[in-house]
């Protein structure tokens, strides 16, 4: 069985990737936990839990927001840029 060898650019370009769902469903339970919060019967107590869990959904979509803006602004700082390269990318859009 053979190993297919992956570059390090491969794999910071799948974890980008990864990162990029994972900031996709921090967003959707922040959003969740805002719903829950104007739930106007719940108890302080349970009220008090769902802030707590609101907040940290927020700062870590908020942190995974900056880092995928950062580390996708390195991928892109380490592709080619030479005029071959913008050639392909070019031709390689889908035209309408």
């Amino acid at each position: 069985m053979m190993a297919s060898t992956r570059s390090a650019l491969e794999i910071a370009h799948d974890a980008h990737d990864d990162l990029g769902g994972a900031q996709i469903v921090l967003s959707k339970i922040e959003s969740l936990m805002h719903a829950v919060l104007t739930e106007k019967t719940m108890n302080a107590h349970v009220r008090n839990l769902v802030d707590i869990a609101w907040n940290l959904a927020c700062e870590a979509a908020n942190t995974t927001d900056r880092a995928y803006g950062e580390i996708g602004r390195a991928l892109d700082a380490l592709a080619p840029q030479n005029a071959q390269s913008e050639n392909v990318a070019r031709e390689s859009e889908v035209k309408p």
